[in-house]
């Protein structure tokens, strides 16, 4: 705000004593910064199309022999950069229902190469997992999704 009200009185006294050179000024700060707002725009945009690029799913608890990590979750990188972290939610719900019974926040720091997958089973918390559902459910009871957060490219 502070610099509006001292860089609006310069510009009009300028253009009152220069008017042609103000305007070319002018014109070229504004071409200077929609090109600045193009860039970043082009930026952003590249970096969401190849975040899309990047899933995850879960096939349960087949693949997982260890019982404290019940959950097989595979991330693939389908885009033409190298992933360095993956933020991701776990989700389970019952069988023919919508609704969450568990979900927790996750992060793998392994890096996925360009158009390949990785795959691990992960450990549910033990103070928000299944063990406070009523009757105490195995993890083999419920499907399970996988939903990316975020992710960061190698170069960021």
């Amino acid at each position: 705000m502070i610099f509006m009200v001292i860089a609006v009185p310069i510009v009009l006294v300028c253009f009152l004593l220069f008017p042609r050179h103000t305007l070319i000024v002018v014109a070229a700060l504004a071409c200077v910064g929609a090109a600045v707002g193009l860039y970043l725009y082009f930026q952003q945009s590249d970096r969401l199309n190849s975040a899309s690029l990047v899933s995850g799913t879960s096939s349960g608890t087949s693949g997982c022999q260890d019982p404290d990590k019940p959950v097989f979750v595979e991330l693939s990188n389908a885009s033409d950069r190298q992933v360095n972290i993956v933020r991701f939610r776990l989700i389970a719900k019952r069988p023919g229902f919508s609704g969450e019974v568990y979900s927790d926040y996750f992060s793998s720091d392994k890096i996925i190469a360009p158009h390949s997958e990785y795959g691990s089973c992960w450990a549910l918390n033990r103070y928000r997992g299944l063990d406070t559902l009523p009757g105490r459910p195995a993890p083999s009871d419920f499907e399970w999704s996988v939903d990316i957060s975020s992710v960061d490219f190698a170069g960021n």
